[in-house]
C-alpha cells in the first residue's frame, strides 16, 4: 500500500486576489497511475475538491469564480 504525502498549496482568485491555502495529499509511489489527491482542507474562503484524482476544483466563496489548480 502506498504512503499518503500531505502538503499546502497557496491559491489565488485569478478575477478577484482572495488569496487562502489548500491543505492536500496524495498517494506517493513513483508507479502509481493516478495520485488519488484529495482535499484535507480549505483555508480561507474557497471551496475545493479534487476532481478525477488530479486537479483540485477551486469555487470562490467571495466573487463565485471557479478555477483549476
Amino acid at each position: 500500500m502506498a504512503a499518503r504525502d500531505r502538503y499546502s498549496v497557496g491559491v489565488k482568485c485569478p478575477k478577484c486576489g482572495l488569496e487562502g491555502t489548500l491543505h492536500l495529499s496524495e498517494d506517493d509511489h513513483p508507479y502509481m497511475s493516478n495520485p488519488h489527491r484529495t482535499v484535507d482542507r480549505v483555508d480561507g474562503d474557497f471551496q475545493a475538491s479534487a476532481a478525477r484524482g488530479v486537479d483540485v476544483d477551486v469555487v470562490c466563496g467571495k466573487c463565485g469564480e471557479h478555477f483549476t489548480h
